[in-house]
This record gives C-alpha cells, structure tokens and sequence, in this order.
C-alpha cells in the first residue's frame, strides 16, 4: 500500500479565493483544494468576491474571465487593485484570443476548462510559488 504524499505545512496556511458562476465548480474546486491543506473561500458573484477581497488576505484568486454578470477581466483587475500581492490564475471555457492574451499578460497561471484536476493543482503551486505569503510566519524578515 503506497502512502499518502505529505502535504507542504505552507499550504495550511495559503488562503484560495475561487470565483465562479457554477456552483458545481465551487463545489469541485473547494473540496479539491481543501483535500490538499488549502483554506479554500467560494464566491458566485464578482461583488461578493470584492467584499471577501477587502476584508480578508489571499494568496491566490481563481476567477472565471467568463463570468455572466461581470466581465471576469474586470474582477480580476479589481482584485489586484485591492490586494496587490494576491496572485491570480484566470479559467475560461471560451478561449479566445484575446481572453489568452489577458491571461498570459495579467495573471500567474490560466486554466482552460474543461481541465485535469492534476493541471489545477500544478497551476495552483506555480501561482503560489511566484508571490509572497499572507501567512504571519512569512512576515518575518527573510535572512540572506
């Protein structure tokens, strides 16, 4: 019987906001990163997702560009605007040009739905790795 593979400690503390209008990607997406030591926030609207924004740290935002209320460009903006060192991955089912190039040029990872669950977390880690944590630990000076 193979053991399971040991989760960083980091992640316990790494905070993922995901924004989506289907709750059923929600639902995905906060049960497979929690599975992974990740505290995981959810929300539908790009509002909800502001408020969550100014009112608590992230590390990383998964929002869908294609959001029905909302352009997810504009949240993902936004998001930056209030919470410069929250790193952003973009998802989409419809990968236009221009949703690539916004992706590639404005966030640390992109995912095209429908997408592996290994590619969500390989992006997710990548994403993390390039920013700097909220975690107090991390606050601390780093040494030379």
């Amino acid at each position: 019987m193979s053991r399971p593979e040991k989760k960083d400690e980091r992640q316990e503390h790494q905070r993922i906001l995901v924004v989506d209008d289907e709750q059923v990607i929600l639902d995905l997406l906060r049960r497979v990163l929690s599975r992974e030591g990740y505290r995981v926030a959810t929300a539908v609207h790009s509002d909800e997702a502001l408020g969550l924004v100014s009112t608590e740290c992230f590390d990383l935002a998964i929002a869908d560009i294609g959001l029905h209320r909302v352009d997810g460009r504009d949240l993902m903006r936004r998001i930056r605007e209030a919470s410069p060192q929250t790193a952003l991955v973009a998802m989409t089912g419809y990968p236009a040009d221009e949703v690539i190039s916004f992706a590639q040029d404005n966030t640390q990872g992109y995912l095209e739905k429908p997408f592996a669950l290994e590619e969500l977390l390989a992006v997710v880690r990548r994403a993390l790795e390039q920013r700097v944590s909220c975690a107090p630990e991390a606050k601390a000076t780093p040494s030379s």
